[in-house]
């Protein structure tokens, strides 16, 4: 009789690892598209299905068991600072969409590869999807983390 072992290799666990941050991307990125369409309201925490930017992606987080600061500068903050070539879908980035361009965050959308992301727009009044090569998003980039 042969007694199977009990214990584990690295790779064992550095794969599941990566198949669980995998699961928890898609699990992120899927609810994030639920809510496409759905009202910006500024200020509005996600009651009624309205959200402003940092409401959304910290809804989107808090079901997936990661609570993030309630505003985009204190969530450029939070988690691991990810290089723009880098991104990965899930991932929190980050704009500076003042008129005269501060030079802080202002605006937070998630990552869904393919240099798209999601975000409640104030321009588009809803919940959408963008291209990060748009010019106005592609110039106002200011930086991208990975909450874990």
């Amino acid at each position: 009789k042969v007694e199977k072992s009990s214990t584990f290799s690295f790779s064992d666990i550095f794969v599941n690892s990566n198949k669980k941050d995998a699961d928890k991307c898609k699990g992120i990125t899927s609810l994030a598209k639920t809510k496409l369409g759905k009202r910006y309201v500024w200020g509005a925490s996600g009651n009624k299905n309205t959200y402003d930017c940092s409401s959304f992606v910290k809804y989107v987080y808090k079901k997936h068991g990661i609570e993030l600061p309630r505003t985009s500068i204190n969530q450029s903050k939070f988690g691991k600072y990810v290089k723009r070539n880098e991104l990965k879908k899930g991932d929190l980035i980050f704009f500076d969409t003042s008129k005269r361009r501060k030079g802080y965050v202002n605006h937070v959308g998630i990552y869904l590869g393919d240099n798209k992301f999601i975000h409640a727009s104030s321009a588009k009044k809803k919940v959408v999807i963008t291209s990060l090569e748009k010019n106005f998003y592609s110039n106002r980039y200011k930086g991208a983390r990975r909450p874990s």
